[in-house]
């Protein structure tokens, strides 16, 4: 029995736009007190009339670029009819015929996740179930929502967790969200069925996962289940040929919610308050020229530097981080430099929260210059008080006695006491070369430090041979 599992991702980015999609109300929503940044668009309240938000509509083409989508120069809204308490209109005000950006695409490990869509819509508001009561806070409805539609090519759970983790990145990276889990500004709802041999299990919709590793955990779930089920009953219409289930994180299980609605039980027609919007070729080039460097163009410079795939992908994670590093590598193309740099950012310096405006570049690269005179804990040490302090580290450096002699006259009368002192470590040495490491110690130690252990050991065997 060859088992497929065929997974989608429905992705909902909410955009932090200063207003709400269809009003002016401030769209902060998260930890303010309920029902304040309401009015009577995003309330649903008769005789109000919504106006799109631009700049939500040209982040969606922006986003839409970003995922290599093609961009629909003519689109237009639509109602959705459903009936849910936090839905004050009853009906949502989104896209389904002629969404903002179409047919993209994401490289995740060499393979090609394909994007149906990424259209632009208005969130609910919540509720919050209390006791036996439901209360409703309005604050969240209105806000605009991106919702990025994948075709079902993701293949495992660990799959489907890397997108999501690329989808988060690429937002980030444009600025047009926090794509915060936690905050509920970036959701998940996986769609997962399984071909089994040359059959087809019914497609499960899941709600409700408000992590990564839930996410995860959810379609390895839902495969398990599926997969027993066929195993019982074979393929079976229970609840329909779509069903949507919840996500239980603590217990760690789907439970069923309903049958899945098709687009027809939706009731979908043009929004007849909203003219159809246009936008011109030029006005999409300008938004395409407002596009950062993204992370796959970073990665292959970077790696183009000859740094590890480790590295390189670490550097782009973040685009500060990212941008901190480019800053102290300015036009160098020297591979050691680059792999210096990398290894103090994601080191000492990471363990301190830096900003890009108090790194000095020169300071890195008089450390570099001088890393042979220095050992790596000295090195560890200066680059974390010269950014703290914004002094020179060399000069911390020749304070503290940092420096590592290299005289070999100076090492070599050192090296000669350090023989004489210890006659067995002498012995040894003759059985065994590799407890040269001893004698070096006693010369770092008689040197407080300051002897450069590698011209030392090369002195030290000259002088036993």
């Amino acid at each position: 029995m060859t088992i497929t599992p065929i997974i989608g991702l429905e992705v909902h980015i909410e955009l932090k736009t200063k207003s709400k999609m269809f009003c002016g109300c401030d769209a902060s929503h998260f930890h303010i007190e309920p029902n304040t940044h309401t009015c009577p668009v995003c309330l649903g309240l008769p005789g109000a009339l919504p106006v799109p938000n631009k700049v939500a509509c040209e982040w969606t083409i922006k986003l839409g670029l970003a995922l290599g989508c093609s961009i629909n120069q003519e689109t237009f809204f639509e109602r959705k009819n459903y009936f849910y308490p936090d839905l004050p209109k009853g009906y949502q005000i989104t896209q389904l015929q002629k969404p903002f950006a179409v047919n993209g695409k994401l490289n995740i490990d060499g393979r090609l996740i394909r994007i149906n869509r990424a259209h632009l819509e208005e969130d609910t508001g919540k509720s919050q179930h209390i006791g036996d009561e439901t209360f409703l806070d309005f604050n969240r409805s209105g806000v605009p929502l991106v919702e990025i539609v994948s075709e079902p090519d993701i293949s495992s759970p660990e799959e489907a967790k890397k997108y999501l983790g690329k989808i988060q990145q690429i937002v980030r990276y444009l600025g047009i969200s926090d794509a915060d889990i936690e905050k509920g500004s970036m959701r998940c709802e996986p769609t997962v069925n399984l071909k089994i041999d040359d059959v087809f299990t019914p497609l499960v919709e899941i709600k409700n996962v408000a992590s990564l590793t839930g996410v995860l955990l959810a379609i390895q779930f839902e495969i398990n289940r599926q997969t027993e089920q066929f195993k019982k009953d074979g393929v079976t219409k229970e609840h329909g040929e779509k069903t949507t289930r919840g996500w239980d994180a603590e217990k760690s299980v789907t439970f069923l919610q309903r049958e899945k609605e098709g687009s027809a039980d939706y009731r979908y027609f043009p929004e007849p308050d909203i003219p159809p919007i246009e936008f011109f070729k030029e006005q999409i080039e300008a938004i395409r020229a407002t596009l950062p460097e993204m992370p796959d163009a970073k990665i292959a410079k970077y790696k183009a530097l000859f740094l590890s795939d480790y590295d390189a992908n670490l550097l782009a994670e973040d685009s500060a981080f990212s941008a901190i590093f480019e800053k102290i590598l300015g036009d160098s193309t020297n591979p050691d430099f680059a792999k210096f740099i990398t290894n103090l950012l994601i080191g000492p310096l990471k363990t301190i929260e830096i900003t890009i405006d108090k790194i000095n570049p020169l300071h890195f690269k008089n450390l570099f210059d001088k890393k042979s005179d220095l050992s790596s804990s000295a090195i560890k040490q200066l680059v974390l008080e010269s950014y703290q302090t914004g002094i020179n580290p060399l000069i911390l450096a020749q304070k503290q006695n940092l420096f590592q002699v290299s005289d070999a006259g100076a090492i070599e009368n050192m090296a000669k006491k350090i023989i004489a002192d210890n006659p067995k470590a002498i012995a040894d040495y003759k059985k065994n070369p590799q407890s040269i490491g001893f004698l070096i110690g006693q010369l770092m130690k008689a040197s407080a430090g300051s002897a450069n252990p590698q011209v030392a050991k090369e002195i030290l065997e000259k002088l036993l041979k």
